[in-house]
């Protein structure tokens, strides 16, 4: 095309005239190498009717004009950086140009013109330059086909075009679709050879821009998607009560819902973009977690339980299920874990045992009891009789006696407190200081604590009123602290305190000890009426703690190591009727 605008000199431009009136006066004129598509735009244009010698220019209105502006307002800004160098490269040939900007109709809407001869001038804003209204030209000639083109002169179908050389290059967007044509038009015999290469060049720089802007625009819509779809998710995994942890390939977080700050008691902001092992030991007591695992043999786990420690040090059951993630290439990419907290649907499972325990020792110990506790009273009875009848004149069998009475004081004192399971007095439960009530038993245990030489330590924090039974509580504290006394030789310490876990809306009772410790085999069987580990002891004093706590909808936790001593854990709850 380069070449047609300097190889064809004026004087074919006279040749070209004489094809031209003998074609519009109805001969037919031959295709050849050099006019075959000039031939055939004069033919497009003699079937759309076009009048050769008079052009009808009627241009839009400026509201229409507007409109068309406003639907390529983003091209044309992308196109108008490259007038000025287009300008420079044609105004050093000609006198006049005009560089033209038309929508896909083929409307000019934009004109930047340099008109030194004063010609008058067809190219106005607002007309339509489509071969149905004004024959080939380079507008729209290159609507017709698609490509870049030159019409030099007397190509034009319309000789009102003929002092005109115009290239014209399609805008098009990905799809090949054309948006819009540019063309510089100058007098015939004034081109420059650089004009078509230019014009081209700077519609191919608006096409690229175009897409890049449009990739850009894209590329912003897949974030705003991907954006709305992490929120969506993060809302739905906040949403479940139960935690979710998804790790990479490496083992790194990268996600933790609310349900896990909760269950492990940690923040997100402490785990995302750590390794997952940051929440393992000492508070996972497995060598490798399951999501881990997961990860290292790609294997999936389904209901798995375990129990670990959350950030408050406190047991948790967890109902752990684990699942892989997979790149687009089938490898590995990451992993996901649901854990389910089961704690307190395994806690009330402990409560129903072990209130069947009691129920079925209860009603033992109601027949039991019964049938020992009457011979009991009579044989008693008769035990003071013959006290008082041998008076002091056998003092050896008046001792005897003696003893039988305190040991039947000791067996009716035993089925007291069997019966105590059997028929438990219901609690009477009002609103006071936990505190309080502790600092009440210390006085009157401390005496006790210190024939044997045992030390006692206080750490109450600030409690909120609490409803419970003082009296049954008071036992339990006493319960629980002679036990103590009995782990440890003479020496030692027991140490009582009080915590108020918030969010548990629990308070917590500890009494700890540096007794001998409990083996873990018999820390399950503690609270088992009749079992004991002492010589001289019954197996009931813990059962009874046990229902007493029971009664106040309350748990109790054990927590011991051999040789170093003996924790347990008291929880009751806040604000709660009984």
């Amino acid at each position: 095309m380069i070449d047609r605008l300097i190889s064809i000199p004026r004087l074919n431009q006279s040749l070209l005239y004489e094809k031209w009136e003998r074609f519009i006066n109805g001969e037919t004129i031959e295709e050849d190498s050099v006019f075959v598509e000039t031939v055939r735009g004069w033919q497009r244009s003699k079937e759309f009717g076009i009048d050769p010698h008079r052009l009808s220019l009627e241009p839009l209105s400026e509201e229409e004009l507007s409109v068309r502006r406003a639907k390529l307002e983003e091209l044309f800004s992308l196109w108008e950086p490259h007038i000025q160098t287009i300008k420079r490269t044609v105004s050093t040939h000609s006198l006049a140009f005009h560089i033209i900007f038309a929508d896909h109709d083929g409307y000019i809407l934009h004109v930047h013109s340099d008109n030194q001869l004063n010609w008058d001038v067809p190219f106005r804003p607002g007309v339509c330059f489509s071969e149905r209204c004004v024959g080939n030209n380079a507008i729209g000639s290159v609507l017709h086909t698609g490509v870049p083109l030159s019409v030099i002169g007397v190509e034009h179908f319309a000789k009102d075009l003929h002092q005109w050389t115009s290239v014209g290059a399609p805008i098009q967007d990905e799809q090949g679709n054309i948006l819009a044509v540019v063309q510089v038009s100058v007098p015939c015999g004034m081109e420059s050879p650089y004009t078509f290469s230019i014009t081209v060049a700077a519609a191919k720089a608006v096409e690229a821009r175009l897409i890049q802007m449009q990739m850009a625009k894209q590329l912003q819509t897949i974030k705003n998607n991907l954006s709305q779809l992490v929120q969506q998710s993060e809302i739905i995994f906040n949403a479940m009560s139960q935690g979710v942890f998804i790790i990479n390939k490496d083992c790194v977080v990268t996600f933790f819902n609310k349900a896990a700050e909760k269950i492990w008691g940690v923040p997100a902001s402490e785990v995302v973009g750590k390794r997952f092992d940051c929440l393992s030991a000492p508070k996972c007591p497995l060598k490798e977690s399951l999501l881990v695992r997961t990860i290292k043999e790609q294997k999936t786990f389904t209901n798995m339980e375990c129990t670990c420690k959350n950030g408050h040090q406190q047991d948790i059951n967890l109902l752990v299920n684990t699942n892989l993630f997979w790149d687009d290439n089938n490898n590995v990419a990451g992993a996901i874990g649901i854990y389910t907290d089961v704690t307190l649907m395994r806690r009330q499972e402990a409560r129903i045992q072990e209130q069947k325990k009691l129920a079925m020792v209860g009603q033992m110990a109601a027949g039991v009891a019964h049938e020992i506790r009457n011979p009991l009273t009579s044989v008693r009875g008769f035990a003071q009789l013959i006290r008082e009848k041998v008076g002091m004149d056998n003092s050896e069998l008046r001792e005897y006696m003696e003893i039988m009475i305190q040991e039947i004081d000791q067996a009716d004192s035993f089925i007291n407190n069997f019966l105590q399971l059997a028929k438990p007095k219901p609690p009477h439960m009002q609103q006071c200081s936990l505190n309080d009530v502790i600092t009440q038993f210390i006085r009157i245990f401390e005496s006790q604590a210190f024939l044997q030489g045992v030390k006692i330590i206080t750490q109450l924090q600030e409690l909120p009123p609490i409803i419970i039974d003082k009296d049954q509580i008071k036992q339990v504290l006493l319960n629980l602290c002679q036990n103590a006394l009995q782990a440890m030789e003479l020496g030692g310490t027991i140490t009582i305190t009080t915590e108020h876990l918030v969010e548990e809306e629990e308070i917590r009772l500890r009494v700890t000890d540096n007794g001998q410790g409990v083996s873990p085999e018999n820390i399950e069987k503690l609270g088992i009426p009749f079992y004991t580990t002492k010589d001289t002891g019954t197996g009931l004093g813990l059962s009874i703690t046990y229902a007493i706590i029971d009664r106040h909808q309350g748990r109790i936790e054990v927590a011991s190591q051999l040789g170093e001593g003996t924790t347990f854990s008291i929880y009751l709850p806040l604000d709660k009727q009984f």
